[in-house]
């Protein structure tokens, strides 16, 4: 098998083109595609804390934390701290937002029918089921080849440095 007919690099061609795609839609929007996905999830649930909007992503916190300062200056978002936990902080679609959200939401309906078009005919949940099987094995640190390899040189240079 070559290399792009890998699973792998069939994944990242999917995820790139898409991605690119709908970075080239929101552009007109002023937002990017990680915003418009911030915003849609304080959409669903306004008032999530800034943790639980980073693990919805499966982003890293420092790069929440900067796309909300981006959002809450352009007045899209306002943050206050948790009552129940004064480190953490809530996050709350402004006026601004909840406006800029629906209309974006309504902009990428053709993007979202294009893609259910590609999969009319096929069993759509066996395809979601595989994308979780692929992102859950792939998030199990015992299965993880990079950890058993890492594992596996540590052990390897450990041996050599102690027959030495």
């Amino acid at each position: 098998m070559h290399l792009h007919e890998s699973i792998p690099m069939r994944l990242r061609h999917a995820y790139l083109t898409v991605h690119r795609t709908a970075q080239a839609h929101f552009s007109r929007f002023g937002v990017t595609v990680d915003q418009y996905v911030l915003l849609s999830l304080l959409a669903e649930e306004d008032g999530i804390t800034q943790k639980e909007l980073s693990s919805r992503m499966c982003s890293d916190g420092n790069t929440i934390t900067a796309m909300l300062c981006l959002l809450e200056q352009k007045g899209f978002i306002q943050r206050e701290r948790c009552s129940a936990d004064g480190r953490a902080r809530r996050v709350h679609l402004a006026e601004l937002g909840i406006q800029l959200q629906r209309k974006l939401i309504a902009s990428v309906k053709p993007l979202h029918d294009l893609m259910d078009e590609a999969l009319v005919g096929r069993n759509c949940e066996q395809f979601f089921e595989c994308l979780d099987e692929i992102a859950k094995a792939m998030a199990d640190p015992a299965k993880s080849v990079v950890d058993r390899t890492y594992k596996k040189r540590n052990t390897d240079s450990q041996l050599t440095n102690t027959s030495r």
